[in-house]
């Protein structure tokens, strides 16, 4: 068995959507994300979808991902930015389908912000 394998055995490597809404300054926020996820070996994405909302997709060890979480939440501590962090979709994977973290300028599916307008009328 190689010496990766060796290393990785009993750990966990997860898929998980992310979403993380506040007031935050998106260059520099993007930046930050993305240094922190390549520094922690993650792998995935991360995109400005609304003046107040960024969506990605992360993929690794899911305790590093945690890690990942706490170091975003910690910022918002000092800049009162982040108001919300949320995981979605946590599913166990065989390997990583990225091949690094990156700063994208679109993403696929639901990913899109919400239609602006109206809201339907909910009365018959």
């Amino acid at each position: 068995m190689s010496e990766a394998k060796e290393e990785n055995r009993g750990v966990v490597i997860v898929s998980c959507d992310f979403e993380i809404r506040g007031k935050i300054p998106k260059e520099a926020f993007e930046l930050f994300a993305a240094a922190q996820a390549q520094i922690l070996g993650l792998r995935g994405y991360i995109v400005h979808v609304s003046e107040n909302c960024f969506r990605g997709q992360l993929q690794g060890p899911q305790l590093v991902i945690e890690t990942f979480k706490q170091v975003i939440l910690s910022v918002a501590e000092y800049v009162a930015a982040v108001k919300e962090f949320v995981i979605k979709n946590l599913t166990a994977i065989q390997e990583c389908s990225y091949k690094s973290f990156e700063v994208r300028t679109t993403c696929p599916g639901e990913c899109q912000p919400p239609p602006s307008g109206p809201k339907p009328s909910t009365s018959s």
